[in-house]
């Protein structure tokens, strides 16, 4: 990088470019500067007669780039466009779009498996609710270690890592719980068994839950539901490899979401964060770019009195198919555990 062209990258938000790859859109005049200040740099360099002034008005339409980015470009800074769209936030940046696709072709190459049951372990750690200003702010907030076993008929819970396993009464555990649904019911073990592993029919199927895309007016918190439920399909769901492909790829194309970059999780994990801003809300992802689970969520408050503080938190501690599930009991029945259910065969990993 020269010194003229290092020149032009210094302006506010510059490192913060370079960290993450997109600045704010300016206006066209500071466009039409930058693109001024470009051409001029580079006409200098072959020693052609510097241009003298810039285009009178630039046709961006969807596309804007910013002079950042423009100024970036001529400096040899990777950069990627956002894609505005009226009325709604930009598409997913490049490069959040890129890993999670990579996440998905990783996943893809996973081994299916016929396991009975899903077990899910993880730590929920709740300070407040950016959606429900009523219930307040906590500075102590709520903590829950507990693991959940689901089958095609059957459900168990268990609180913290030596905890008593219960067997609930429920038949089954229901997935994306939807308002769209008569009696609000979701997903069963057989619907989540037949998902699609095509993301563009996977979107279809996701229109039942919700209607008009993630960023639907009628959505109580738009977006923010929207990535809930792919999570609690990535963590909680009995997925095949190349269901769970196709669960990033529709991530992949989530509007406003944007790369983080490394990132690890409450527990010193190391990963992959991508993140979405909605209405009151800062939700971010850690993704575990080698193996491709779902390491933790996060969601933070965004704007009101407090802005910027972590509102809960979920960690996911393992998740995968498994054999069997050890002595249990099921709710009101007493406290003397049954036999193990399932087969014999050992846990899978």
């Amino acid at each position: 990088m020269t010194d003229r062209t290092t020149d032009f990258l210094d302006f506010p938000d510059a490192d913060r470019l370079r960290a993450a790859g997109e600045v704010v859109a300016p206006g066209p005049a500071v466009v039409e500067a930058a693109l001024l200040a470009v051409r001029a740099a580079a006409a200098s360099e072959k020693g052609e007669t510097v241009p003298v002034a810039a285009p009178r008005r630039l046709r961006t339409r969807r596309l804007l780039v910013s002079a950042a980015a423009i100024a970036a470009i001529a400096a040899g800074v990777s950069v990627y466009p956002v894609s505005s769209l009226r009325g709604s936030p930009p598409a997913a940046t490049a490069t959040a779009a890129d890993f999670l696709r990579q996440v998905a072709a990783t996943e893809a190459r996973g081994a299916a498996t016929d396991a009975p049951y899903w077990r899910t372990r993880a730590v929920r750690t709740v300070w407040g609710h950016p959606d429900i200003p009523q219930l307040g702010y906590s500075e102590t907030p709520q903590v829950r270690d507990s693991s959940t076993w689901v089958g095609p008929d059957s459900l168990f819970f268990q609180d913290g890592a030596d905890g008593e396993i219960v067997k609930t009464p429920a038949k089954q555990y229901q997935w994306m719980m939807s308002v769209a649904r008569p009696g609000g019911v979701g997903l069963s073990w057989e619907e989540v068994k037949r998902l699609p592993t095509d993301a563009t029919a996977l979107k279809v199927l996701l229109e039942e839950f919700f209607p008009g895309g993630p960023w639907s007016s009628s959505q109580a918190e738009p977006g923010a539901d929207y990535v809930f439920s792919l999570g609690n399909l990535l963590s909680y769901a009995p997925l095949e490899p190349r269901q769970r492909a196709a669960v990033y790829e529709v991530l992949a194309d989530m509007p406003g979401l944007r790369l983080v970059g490394p990132a690890t999780d409450s527990t010193g994990r190391a990963g992959t964060a991508v993140e979405v801003d909605t209405r009151n809300s800062r939700i971010r992802l850690v993704i575990d770019p080698k193996k491709g689970g779902l390491l933790e969520t996060t969601t933070h408050y965004l704007g009101g009195r407090h802005d910027g503080k972590l509102a809960q938190r979920e960690t996911i501690l393992s998740a995968g198919p498994m054999r069997s599930i050890p002595a249990y009991r099921e709710m009101g029945t007493g406290t003397r555990p049954t036999r193990p259910a399932g087969p014999s065969a050992p846990d899978a990993p």
